[in-house]
C-alpha cells in the first residue's frame, strides 16, 4: 500500500438490529471496515450473508463482508474511527447497558475513536457519556433516518413497485427518505463533517447534520403521535383529524414535551396543521413502504413499551420542572387503558 493512501476507516458497531445492520451496510459501501458486537446467540445468524431488500429500487443487496465480535474485551484488538451503539434508551440505562459503555470506553480511551448514540432517551446522551467516561467532543448523539423492518416477522401491505417475491427472501427490508439514511448533530461541527464525509461516499445515500438544540426535540415530538395513531388505529394522515379528539390530545402532547427546559424554544409553535402535513409528508416520501402499517409493526409492537416508558419519563421531567404536563399525562392514561383492553 502507497504512504500515500489514507488508511481504510474502522467502524465499530453495538448491535445488529435495523439501525446497526443499515448503518454497516452503507459505511461498507463506503469503503470502511465494519465489525459488529453482538450477544453470542446472534454470532451463528450473522455468520451467514445477510440479505437486504431495497424499496427504493426492488432489488436484492447482499451484506456478508464484515467481522463479528460477541465480546467486549475483544474490542481493543484495534483502533476504530468511530462506535456507533445501536442499544435503547432502557437497555442504555440499565446495570447490563452501563456496564458495556463502559467497558467500551475503557476499551477506546487511549484511541481518538468517536462514540456515536444511536438510541432515543431524555438525557440519554449525558449518560452515555457519564458511563464510558470520555471527553465531551468524543460522543455525540446520531440516529437512523431511514425505515428498517426485519421481513420475517413484519406483514405489511405490498405497494407498487416492491417486489414480493424479492422480499421474502430478504432477511431486513429498507427505504430511504430524502433526509438520507444517517443523521448526526452538529454539537461538534468537525466531528459530524468528518463522520458525514465517510457516510456520505456510500454513493447511495447520505449523512444529514442537524442543529444539536433542535434534535431531541426533533426526535421526542413524534412519540405523542405515535401513541394517539395506536389510540386511532394506525390511520393513514390523511385521516387523523378525523379523530378529533385524540389528535387534538396528541397535539396538546406535542406541547407539553416541547415546553421542558431540556428543549428550549425547538418546535414550540407546532401544531394540528403543521403537525398533521409532517405525517402526511413522511407517509408520501416513504412510499412503497407503507408508513402506518410500518408504524403499527414497529411503535405499535416491537418498541410500543419502550415509547410507552419514554412518554413516561417526560411526564417525570416536567413534573420536575413545575410543570403539570396534563394532555401527556392523559394520553399516557388512555394508552394503557386502551393496551390492558386489548390484553
Amino acid at each position: 500500500m502507497s504512504s500515500n493512501t489514507p488508511p481504510t476507516p474502522n467502524i465499530l458497531i453495538v448491535g445488529a438490529g435495523a439501525m446497526g445492520l443499515m448503518s454497516g451496510y452503507h459505511l461498507r459501501l463506503a469503503g470502511a471496515e465494519v465489525t459488529f458486537l453482538v450477544r453470542p446467540k446472534r454470532v451463528e445468524k450473522l455468520s451467514q450473508p445477510q440479505v437486504l431488500y431495497s424499496y427504493d429500487d426492488a432489488s436484492l443487496r447482499p451484506f456478508s463482508d464484515y467481522r463479528l465480535l460477541s465480546d467486549v474485551t475483544e474490542v481493543g484488538d484495534r483502533a476504530y474511527d468511530y462506535v456507533i451503539v445501536t442499544l435503547d434508551g432502557a437497555s442504555s440505562r440499565s446495570a447490563e447497558g452501563t456496564a458495556l459503555l463502559s467497558d467500551l470506553g475503557n476499551a477506546v480511551r487511549d484511541t481518538s475513536a468517536v462514540v456515536i448514540i444511536g438510541g432515543i432517551g431524555l438525557g440519554l446522551r449525558r449518560h452515555c457519556l457519564d458511563a464510558l467516561g470520555l471527553d465531551e467532543e468524543r460522543v455525540i448523539s446520531g440516529a437512523l433516518t431511514l425505515l428498517a423492518h426485519q421481513v420475517a416477522s413484519a406483514d405489511l401491505p405490498i405497494h407498487p413497485p416492491t417486489d414480493p417475491a424479492l422480499l421474502a427472501q430478504a432477511d431486513m427490508a429498507y427505504r430511504t427518505m430524502p433526509t438520507g439514511s444517517f443523521t448526526v448533530e452538529d454539537r461538534f461541527p468537525a466531528v459530524a463533517a468528518r463522520f458525514k464525509a465517510l457516510y456520505d461516499a456510500c454513493g447511495v445515500s447520505h449523512c444529514d447534520i442537524v442543529d444539536h438544540g433542535q434534535f431531541p426535540a426533533q426526535v421526542a415530538i413524534v412519540f405523542p403521535i405515535f401513541a394517539a395513531c395506536e389510540l386511532m388505529g394506525w390511520p393513514p394522515a390523511a385521516q387523523l383529524t378525523d379523530h378529533k379528539d385524540t389528535w387534538q390530545l396528541a397535539v396538546d402532547a406535542v406541547r407539553d414535551i416541547v415546553s421542558l427546559d431540556e428543549y428550549g424554544p425547538a418546535g414550540r409553535t407546532m401544531g394540528s396543521e403543521s403537525l398533521t402535513r409532517m405525517m402526511a409528508a413522511f407517509e408520501e416520501k416513504a412510499l412503497p413502504l407503507d408508513a402506518s402499517a410500518f408504524n403499527a409493526f414497529h411503535h405499535g409492537g416491537k418498541v410500543a413499551q419502550q415509547d410507552l416508558e419514554l412518554l413516561r419519563d417526560h411526564v417525570a421531567a416536567g413534573e420536575r420542572e413545575g410543570k403539570p404536563m396534563v394532555a401527556l399525562n392523559q394520553l399516557i392514561a388512555e394508552l394503557t387503558a386502551f393496551r390492558r383492553q386489548a390484553v
